[in-house]
């Protein structure tokens, strides 16, 4: 186990009994709504095991990376888009509920300052990979770190959002 995260271990062993939770606030800036999420002990243990995490445990990371820009000064430059927004939803067909996921990722972008990039992170179902989208530069990168050459429709979905944002704002295509 890694050192710095003995602490962690010794309070989840010695605090958290069976069926326990710790409740963390996660605001609004990430959700688009401010809510609770409850970690369990076997969030924490599969976190300090270096296992498949929750996407509990991802929310409870973006806030502390977003608290972490906030303390350096750079809130204003990074805006951490939760994983369940763009999440596969059960609709009638494949396309509506891309539509309606890629509608809630617009949702961020609308009034996208320029200097902001976005943080999208997306379970494809054993590992988390990570968006990021710089509406005015017209720019999506997808990071994986197991470099899978398969992918599913998440970037097909960053990108119809920003094909969105450009429509709807008008301003996000890039001047030569």
């Amino acid at each position: 186990m890694n050192r710095a995260m003995r602490p962690l271990a010794y309070y989840a062993h010695s605090s958290m009994r069976q069926g326990n939770q710790f409740e963390v606030p996660i605001p609004y800036t990430i959700m688009g709504f401010e809510m609770p999420v409850f970690l369990s002990f076997e969030d924490i243990y599969g976190f300090i095991n270096l296992q498949e995490i929750s996407a509990n445990c991802i929310l409870v990371y973006m806030r502390y990376l977003e608290e972490l820009c906030r303390i350096n000064g750079q809130a204003e430059k990074f805006v951490f888009v939760s994983p369940s927004l763009i999440s596969p939803v059960r609709t009638d067909t494949e396309d509506a509920g891309r539509r309606e996921r890629a509608d809630n990722l617009l949702s961020f972008l609308r009034d996208a300052p320029k200097e902001r990039l976005y943080l999208v992170l997306h379970n494809r179902g054993r590992h988390w990979v990570l968006g990021v989208i710089h509406p005015w530069e017209d720019l999506v990168l997808y990071f994986d770190l197991l470099r899978e050459k398969k992918r599913d429709d998440f970037t097909e979905l960053m990108n119809m959002a920003l094909t969105d944002w450009k429509i709807t704002t008008g301003d996000g295509i890039r001047r030569r």
